[in-house]
């Protein structure tokens, strides 16, 4: 006997087809059709092409089907000659069989071909079994064949080595440097602290150095733009915009705008903010002015009144 099917196909309209919805019209309908299912599955479970039967010469009865499938005899009957009446079983030589069987429910290809492939499993493991019993031995021809195809597969052709002495005795030819274009497209600009006037030269610094004449603020801008350099944050167009245009905002003033550069550059900070002003009352001892005196000389040769305590660094006139 074949392997069972693990399932049969069963149409989703079934219940919308005429022959069923006779038999649903009838007393023992529900039974009757749920006989119907039992005997689908049960021939594809036997897989006897659709013919009730044990074997080749024995037939299922209907006292047997009743039993197997735990119906009444009565019932069982009445089933099979419903079906038997509506063309949807037919009885060969005293045997139960469906005549559309092989038209709808044949074995599916995808199971068809998990068996070919259990059966070429099987003969492929024999084989195996009788190689380890008896191995076989291997001639020196074969192996010959053998390492001769790896080195093919292998092989690398290889380049003849050059000849170094060759042009040892030929004059060394050198290249023109002064003639090679240089990038000019890069606008960053590194401060170098070997050569004067590093920062004047290029276009960042001389952008840098004309937000003010104050030569003091250029002298503190200058070593802002020496202290970002050192810690690899070199100015570019856009940051030199950005920071000068913080520093407009912050103040007017050019002292105080220098007081701003000097407190970014102590702090190591890379941009410009506004000046620290919890000094608790007292002079500040970082102030560019009074340097925490309270008191400075001005350019005038006058001497005024750091508000720096009060964080405004601006001055008052005490003489």
């Amino acid at each position: 006997m074949a392997e069972g099917m693990k399932w049969i196909k069963l149409a989703t309209n079934i219940f919308d087809q005429g022959k069923i919805k006779l038999i649903m019209k009838m007393p023992a309908g529900d039974t009757i059709i749920a006989i119907w299912l039992q005997i689908l599955t049960h021939c594809g479970k036997e897989c006897q092409d659709g013919i009730l039967r044990i074997n080749d010469e024995v037939p299922y009865t209907a006292d047997m089907l009743a039993m197997i499938f735990g119906r009444e005899t009565a019932t069982m009957k009445l089933a099979l000659e419903t079906f038997q009446r509506l063309k949807m079983i037919d009885v060969i030589d005293g045997t139960y069989c469906l005549p559309n069987w092989g038209k709808y429910q044949s074995p599916d290809k995808y199971e068809i071909a998990r068996a070919k492939d259990r059966k070429r499993l099987q003969e492929w493991r024999k084989k195996q079994t009788k190689k380890a019993e008896s191995p076989q031995i291997e001639t020196s021809s074969a192996k010959e064949t053998f390492h001769e195809t790896f080195q093919k597969r292998n092989e690398t052709p290889t380049e003849p080595e050059p000849d170094l002495d060759k042009d040892k005795d030929k004059e060394p030819t050198y290249r023109d440097v002064s003639t090679v274009p240089v990038d000019k497209s890069v606008d960053n600009f590194s401060v170098d602290h070997g050569r004067a006037g590093s920062l004047s030269d290029s276009k960042v610094g001389q952008e840098l150095l004309a937000f003010s004449d104050d030569s003091d603020l250029q002298s503190a801008l200058k070593r802002w733009a020496e202290m970002r350099d050192g810690k690899g944050k070199p100015l570019n167009p856009t940051t030199v915009r950005r920071n000068i245009s913080d520093l407009r905002k912050l103040s007017s003033d050019p002292k105080v705008q220098r007081a701003i550069v000097e407190q970014s550059i102590e702090k190591k900070w890379i941009g410009f903010y506004a000046l620290d002003k919890k000094n608790d009352g007292k002079p500040k001892k970082d102030c560019p002015f009074c340097h925490g005196s309270g008191v400075y000389q001005a350019d005038d040769g006058k001497y005024y009144i750091c508000n720096c305590k009060d964080g405004r660094g601006q001055k008052e006139k005490i003489s």
